[in-house]
């Protein structure tokens, strides 16, 4: 699902959605451009580097879900597609569902991809050896949390291939979003002789790996600020891609990569909130949302006395949080290239069987309001209750620049609304305030939450009081009997979506944490360059549409 870390702010704005995909054409421009004269190689900017190509031990599908195709995908209308499974079937209750693998479908060197190829992928991933980062996405099917806590064999998971052509997947409980998890390429096959092969080299090197999606990696080491996508003549759906070749850069200073687009040595960039402001208006600016809310959490698990306290009384989280004024959050310090949050989940993530927007309907209360007045009361009533006149914590974050002026925003403005409050600030990169974070090394802490898939599961529960990302260590025995009907029951689609939007209203009114803005992400590219995919969750591009004319 998410992990909560403060990221690189300018940066984390993309990934992919079923809610919102915007396909990057320019007006009248036919996406079909098989009869057209192409450019076959283009160069783009990449908001992260890639650490490995192992699928089992990635930490996200940024840029390799380009290389990774799996069971199902979301296509450029927004709807979930068969990919390397043509068809799927649910029985009656929900918890079984089988597979039909593509037949003919093949690995980059050939070997074929059949049910037993994600039978493996799974098992490996789920093997304590493996130290796989993602193997909670995977709770829910029979077994997995057992075979990953080291209880039970791999050969006791709930994915059984029946033939080559059939994958069974049981469950232990109905999940209303497996169709849309099965995008995800943490679930994507593996080919076992290769792992095999490699061994612990597996996943280190373009040539140690073999690729199911639309693209091959070249040129690659891990971590590097540059790579190369090619063409995977072996997909299923060649004729879908027209490039041969996408050279990335890494850049983390966008000034740095902004010029290199101005050059004309990268047809697309990433631009930070500053940079933003400079190009309205401009042709070649295009907009899209990203699901990732940035939240204050607090930890009451504190191992200070006074601050378990504090933070585990809702009137000291409410006053806090009141004193906060999002809008101006949005205007200053992102001029404008962000979201006010409506609510604990993202806006354009989730939709209902009336295109309702999840973000538009949950009932934030007061969790997003600012009201001065309103803090103080709840301040003065917290502190009567702590027995205390005076309240003192530190806030960790990131050293990044939008981080580090969000931090002083969120002192300033609570120190000086809120009587005897004093807030220092902890600022450290990026991934020791996420480590501390998960450790439960610190007081308060602003990070962020992404989804991995276009549901509001993805933002709720992590919250529930038996969820190891659960840092603050937030309980509520109403909320997790919410959010586990919601995942467990085989509730139609408007019961369980009504559940969602108790569990949040439930989450807001308690102030569990606090949100703060919705990233969104604006971007320069050549006028030339057509179909690229931005979506709002998961992989942060769809690749395998673009090209770029002459």
């Amino acid at each position: 699902m998410s992990q909560v870390s403060s990221r690189l702010r300018w940066l984390a704005v993309v990934a992919t959605s079923a809610t919102l995909i915007l396909t990057l054409a320019a007006c009248g421009k036919k996406s079909d451009a098989s009869h057209q004269d192409l450019v076959r190689t283009i160069n783009l900017s990449s908001n992260f580097s890639v650490s490995t190509l192992d699928i089992s031990k990635s930490r996200g599908f940024d840029q390799t879900g380009n290389l990774f195709d799996t069971l199902l995908t979301v296509d450029k209308h927004h709807k979930v597609v068969a990919a390397l499974a043509t068809k799927h079937t649910v029985s009656k209750d929900g918890k079984t569902y089988t597979f039909k693998i593509r037949k003919g479908a093949t690995f980059s060197n050939g070997d074929p991809i059949d049910a037993q190829s994600f039978v493996y992928s799974w098992q490996r991933s789920l093997k304590p050896a493996t130290k796989s980062m993602f193997p909670y996405i995977f709770k829910g099917i029979k077994n997995a949390m057992a075979i990953n806590a080291g209880k039970l064999p791999a050969s006791k998971l709930g994915a059984v291939a029946k033939d080559d052509q059939t994958l069974v997947v049981t469950l232990d409980h109905p999940i209303a979003y497996f169709d849309k998890l099965m995008t995800y390429q943490a679930f994507s096959p593996q080919d076992k002789k290769l792992v095999d092969k490699y061994g612990k080299a597996y996943g280190t090197a373009p040539d140690k790996v073999v690729y199911s999606g639309p693209f091959k990696m070249s040129k690659w080491e891990p971590e590097s600020k540059n790579w190369t996508f090619i063409k995977n003549d072996k997909y299923w759906d060649k004729d879908q891609v027209k490039l041969t070749k996408i050279n990335l850069f890494y850049e983390p200073i966008p000034q740095t990569s902004l010029n290199l687009y101005q050059a004309k040595k990268l047809d697309f960039t990433i631009l930070s909130s500053n940079q933003y402001k400079n190009f309205k208006g401009d042709k070649r600016l295009f907009a899209g949302p990203y699901s990732y809310m940035n939240y204050i959490l607090y930890n009451q698990k504190s191992k200070d006395a006074t601050l378990k306290r504090a933070f585990n009384n809702v009137n000291i989280r409410k006053a806090i949080s009141l004193t906060l004024d999002r809008k101006q959050i949005v205007k200053d310090l992102f001029s404008g290239s962000a979201l006010q949050p409506t609510g604990m989940v993202t806006n354009y993530l989730s939709y209902n069987a009336k295109n309702e927007d999840f973000g538009k309907l949950q009932d934030a209360g007061e969790s997003v309001t600012h009201d001065p007045s309103l803090a103080k009361s709840y301040w003065k009533k917290g502190l009567a209750q702590l027995n205390v006149k005076t309240l003192k914590f530190s806030l960790l974050t990131s050293t990044d620049d939008a981080s580090s002026k969000l931090a002083e925003l969120v002192k300033a403005s609570a120190e000086k609304q809120l009587s005897g409050l004093t807030i220092s600030l902890q600022t450290v990169p990026d991934q020791i305030a996420y480590q501390r974070s998960t450790n439960g090394q610190y007081d308060a802490y602003i990070g962020g939450r992404g989804a991995d898939i276009a549901d509001p599961i993805e933002f709720l529960k992590p919250m529930l009081s038996s969820n190891p990302q659960n840092y603050g260590g937030w309980k509520n025995k109403q909320y997790d009997k919410l959010i586990n009907d919601s995942t467990t029951d085989n509730l139609s689609a408007t019961g369980r979506w009504n559940k969602l939007l108790q569990a949040e209203k439930l989450l807001a009114d308690n102030q569990a944490e606090t949100p703060l803005y919705q990233n969104y992400n604006y971007y320069l590219k050549d006028t030339k360059l057509h179909g690229m995919v931005h979506n709002s969750v998961g992989a942060q591009w769809i690749y395998k549409y673009m090209y770029m004319t002459k």
